[in-house]
């Protein structure tokens, strides 16, 4: 069932869990995205960036996406990762995304809060959630993650003082955060500050967002969600865990054809994302 952002967000606010924001590139992928989240019993977030795109264009994957959140057993709502600009939210908004993210996390304060203003008013004119980013959240230059950057950069934390600021500036449904997390695979496990969260969660009264989730050890998940991280995104892995699958059928298969090599995809998918579901603690949750 297609169900709004905020929706999803406040139960996983108010009981204390994170649901997976997924970012699917093709069919396969919301396919074993949503068969994971109906056999957890999980709500689940599908969604997609901006710089993703040009490899799954956005008028094509939106009747997709919401297609297979209508007919899911369980809360799904469809999510624009990254917007880069005012532009592309109010496409997706037009496409039927019920919610889009506006990233201006690169540019100072007062102007991020200025162009993440112009998108809430927008955005909440059409029923529409909106999630910005404060602070920077640094990229590994590794896959097709959510942000495109090719070069290595450490991130600026997100301050507390300014998250608050910003959130009663700008009114956003959800705020990402910055605390250490990179975009892409990484090289090293990093080391999250999740005191960070805490103090952001202990000003503020609203869902916070971890991006780069994938390759995040286990405790630092847990740690994140139990001090306030109520979306995590996913991306990388989902790539990953398909390569991995197709690699391995192509080593083992006596004859391997394109139908089976879907089928593989699929699996990975699901795989991929029911492990984050039981690791996210959303399982079970509907």
């Amino acid at each position: 069932m297609l169900v709004s952002f905020k929706e999803i967000l406040s139960d996983a606010y108010k009981n204390k869990y994170a649901v997976g924001a997924f970012n699917c590139l093709g069919i396969e992928n919301v396919l074993g995205a949503i068969q994971a989240a109906e056999e957890l019993k999980s709500p689940i977030i599908l969604q997609l960036a901006e710089v993703q795109f040009p490899y799954a264009p956005i008028e094509l994957m939106a009747p997709v996406f919401l297609e297979a959140a209508r007919n899911a057993a369980v809360p799904v709502s469809v999510h624009l990762d990254h917007g880069q600009s005012f532009y592309t939210c109010a496409k997706a908004i037009k496409l039927g995304f019920n919610s889009v993210m506006i990233d201006s996390s690169s540019l100072p304060l007062l102007e991020n809060v200025a162009a993440t203003r112009e998108v809430v008013k927008m955005a909440n004119a059409f029923g529409v959630c909106v999630e910005a980013e404060l602070g920077k959240v640094g990229d590994t230059g590794e896959g097709i993650g959510e942000t495109g950057c090719s070069e290595m950069s450490a991130d600026v934390f997100t301050d507390v003082e300014e998250s608050a600021f910003f959130i009663e500036q700008t009114r956003v449904d959800a705020l990402a955060v910055a605390i250490g997390n990179l975009h892409g695979k990484y090289i090293h496990t990093p080391q999250l500050n999740t005191l960070r969260v805490k103090e952001i969660k202990e000003k503020n009264n609203i869902p916070l967002v971890l991006h780069g989730g994938s390759g995040t050890s286990v405790s630092d998940f847990k740690a994140c969600i139990h001090n306030g991280i109520s979306k995590i995104n996913v991306a990388t892995a989902i790539q990953m865990g398909i390569t991995a699958k197709i690699q391995e059928y192509l080593k083992t298969a006596s004859s391997p054809n394109y139908i089976e090599m879907k089928y593989k995809m699929v699996e990975a998918s699901k795989e991929v994302v029911a492990d984050h579901i039981r690791l996210f603690e959303s399982a079970g949750r509907y």
